[in-house]
């Protein structure tokens, strides 16, 4: 046993000495014993356990046992990009998993750059550094891309998963592996599950609209290009609070104070709200709108707004560039054409993929620093059987297109139907109506508010749709905030030294040529409404 331990702990200590340096407490005396498990030898002799009454591995042989669980899998997910083991026992399917997967080569390339990533995580290290004294991993410990999430908050968790692509991936789980810290992976897997849910809707949406993104990419390559990004801002504002100001419903009630609210936070405004702002005489410090569509460019066609800054990613609609306004930033973006013209003419600064305009605009300020962002007008839900402020873009259609036997009401009735209408519950503990697509954004904020805990989020609305992570706050009180009109001038300023001079643009010109007709050639023959050959063929020229 000493022997095996001594082996695993100094694997464990070479290849991840960090780590080991976080939780090296919880290893004192677990090669000696554990309390939680029953260990007894299976028939083949290998170790087995027993926790609860409940076997976490076979009575007769756990190698085989687990070689069978692991190998099923991965012929059923022969293109999985990672395998994750949420809990793991005493470690014979990770063992198994990395003997497999060093043994698969890829027909095209063998590279650690093709290799799936295996990703063990276990909230209990105690449990963790007992299995090294019972059995030999260091064919996991040698295995080239290798995560430990140990000792991890679920919310921590999430980024690494999310960047390996939830859809992409294997999850193995066992109810006899996780009952030790069940909370915990409730916490996770309820999280898993929503970003999985997100990643199927980016998928839909990305078929649905593919053409159109393309075409809008590549129409606004050169201006994009030439742009600066919000790179500029990053962690500028660590020291301001921001205001997301979103259309929904509730927002009616608070444009008199949006003034005084503009003068002690940053606002960020989505698309839908800028009628909104300009109406109640407030010009939002930043204007955000990221939908590739037409109708999305409608809320800011013929309205001016000189005084802010416009935030779009390279896939809007053409004409949002030609919007009057201080200046226009990019945010990164998640499109391959976007992404390809900015690695060749310069990154802007990634947002992430949102839910909606309003979950990009919380992103971008957490992205300046934000510590502290109130939400207005993010109600996701039908507050007094209202889709949106009086007086928005969708408002107003709804009258236009109404008349005596079909009334405006008739399309906020067809939008709560439409969506799947549902009960919720506000941040009073009362039933509100609201829909799957609400639920659904706003699953996107809790899951991102989760994964960061260092931020502060708060809503002036409680009669909203209630988010964990999210707490009321009192418009009043907030009224009560020092004036923060120098530190944003000071804000400001500091980006500003950081925005191109004309020689970067020169460079950028030139560059961007270059791209271009580069671009030609990659996708020569190739109809850019299919959106999977255009990746494709953008991934085989990197």
């Amino acid at each position: 046993m000493n022997s095996i331990w001594n082996k695993n702990i100094s694997l464990f200590k070479e290849r991840f000495p960090q780590l080991f340096t976080l939780v090296e407490h919880e290893s004192e005396g677990q090669k000696k014993s554990f309390d939680d498990w029953e260990i007894s030898l299976a028939k083949n002799g290998s170790a087995t356990a027993i926790q609860n009454g409940i076997r976490l591995h076979s009575a007769y042989n756990p190698e085989k046992e687990a070689f069978s669980i692991v190998s099923k899998e991965f012929s059923a997910h022969p293109n999985c990009s990672a395998v994750v083991f949420c809990g793991f026992g005493l470690g014979y399917g990770a063992i198994e998993a990395a003997k497999i997967l060093k043994n698969t080569k890829d027909s095209e390339d063998s590279s650690i750059e093709r290799q799936k990533t295996l990703v063990l995580i276990e909230p209990n290290a105690r449990c963790f550094f007992y299995s090294l004294s019972l059995l030999d991993w260091s064919d996991v410990f040698t295995y080239q891309k290798i995560i430990f999430l140990l000792s991890c908050p679920p919310d921590q968790c999430m980024p690494v998963l999310t960047s390996l692509g939830i859809l992409k991936s294997v999850f193995f789980t066992n109810k006899a592996h996780t009952q030790h810290a069940q909370p915990y992976f409730d916490t996770l897997f309820l999280l898993i599950e929503r970003n999985r849910k997100k990643e199927l809707i980016n998928n839909a949406t990305t078929k649905k609209f593919g053409k159109r993104w393309n075409s809008n990419c590549i129409k606004n390559a050169e201006t994009v290009s030439l742009l600066d990004g919000i790179e500029a801002f990053k962690d500028g504002a660590k020291d301001l609070p921001f205001t997301v100001i979103a259309a929904g419903p509730s927002l009616n009630a608070m444009l008199s104070s949006l003034q005084e609210i503009q003068q002690k936070t940053v606002t960020v405004c989505v698309d839908t709200a800028l009628r909104a702002c300009l109406g109640a005489g407030v010009e939002p410090d930043f204007i955000i709108i990221s939908d590739p569509q037409y109708w999305a460019y409608r809320h800011i066609a013929n309205v001016r707004s000189p005084k802010s800054i416009l935030i779009a990613s390279s896939d809007v609609y053409p004409s949002v560039f030609r919007f009057h306004c201080k200046k226009i930033v990019c945010s990164s973006s998640q499109l391959p054409i976007g992404k390809y013209f900015e690695k060749k003419c310069g990154a802007k600064g990634d947002l992430g993929a949102g839910g909606s305009v309003a979950s990009c605009a919380w992103n971008f300020a957490a992205y300046c620093g934000a510590k502290k962002i109130f939400l207005m007008g993010l109600d996701f839900s039908f507050a007094k059987k209202q889709t949106h402020f009086k007086g928005s873009t969708f408002e107003e259609a709804s009258h236009f297109s109404s008349f005596k036997i079909t009334p405006a009401e008739n399309f906020s009735v067809s939008s709560m139907i439409s969506g799947n209408a549902e009960e919720g519950e506000n941040y009073a503990g009362e039933k509100i109506v609201t829909d799957q697509r609400m639920k659904m954004f706003a699953w996107w904020f809790e899951s991102r508010i989760a994964e960061r805990s260092d931020i502060k989020t708060f809503t002036f609305f409680s009669g909203g749709l209630k988010i964990p992570g999210i707490a009321v706050f009192s418009l009043k009180d907030a009224l009560l905030f020092p004036n923060s009109e120098d530190k944003k001038a000071a804000f400001f300023k500091a980006a500003s030294k950081r925005f191109m001079d004309s020689q970067s643009i020169e460079i950028c010109k030139k560059k961007y040529a270059i791209a271009a007709e580069s671009l030609k050639n990659i996708l020569a023959g190739i109809d850019i409404s299919d959106f999977s050959a255009v990746e494709n063929a953008l991934c085989a020229n990197k």
